[in-house]
């Protein structure tokens, strides 16, 4: 992941607390979307709920793997982050396209949630 910045970093470190935060705001953000719990992320990435949390308060520095992990779940779910300068970003979400023979396997509740999702 890279960030570009509009000013130079005064140092390395400030520039790896950039993008730490930032990776630890999409996070987040992607979670949200998602409607997934800390501990929920973690089993599919392999972490703990608390290093999750660690995570998404940028108090750790990822892991390739686990950053890797990560960026994977958030392809597989449609979510892509633009980087833009100083440290901010952009998401796009893109709708899954559904079956609609699935709906009647799920229930009324799933598929409530397919049209948000596809609303949004």
């Amino acid at each position: 992941m890279s960030i570009h910045l509009s000013a130079p970093p005064r140092d390395l470190g400030e520039l790896c607390r950039l993008e730490r935060y930032a990776f630890a705001a999409k996070i987040r953000l992607a979670r949200a979307v998602l409607g997934w719990s800390q501990s929920e992320l973690g089993l599919r990435v392999g972490l703990t709920q608390r290093a999750i949390h660690k995570l998404e308060q940028g108090e750790t520095e990822p892991r390739r793997a686990t950053m890797r992990a990560v960026e994977f779940i958030w392809r597989e779910h449609n979510i892509e982050f633009e980087d833009i300068g100083a440290g901010g970003f952009r998401v796009s979400i893109h709708p899954v396209v559904i079956d609609p023979r699935s709906r009647e396997k799920r229930g009324d509740a799933a598929c409530a949630a397919d049209r948000i999702s596809l609303a949004q």
